[in-house]
């Protein structure tokens, strides 16, 4: 009964794995580009440095430097007494 069971569970695995590896291979052949092609350099240049302005708006040189000030002199002041 047990062996049973277990060959009927695998088989139910197996079955699960072959409908979610087959599921996925068709999505990807019905799935079409999102957007328009882009007509000139220009488009597509300014496509990405809209992605990357959007991604991270806080991330300046100023601001980069001013957390690692920070994070310095946190390090400096959790220094033990004994290292110095």
């Amino acid at each position: 009964m047990l062996r049973q069971l277990v060959s009927g569970v695998m088989a139910a695995i197996a079955l699960g794995g072959v409908l979610v590896i087959g599921s996925s291979v068709a999505w990807s052949n019905t799935a079409g580009p999102v957007g328009g092609a882009y007509t000139t350099r220009a488009e597509f240049d300014q496509a990405f440095a809209d992605a990357v302005a959007a991604s991270r708006p806080g991330n300046t040189p100023a601001n980069r430097e001013r957390l690692r000030e920070m994070g310095w002199k946190r390090l400096h002041q959790n220094v033990p007494v004994a290292s110095k």
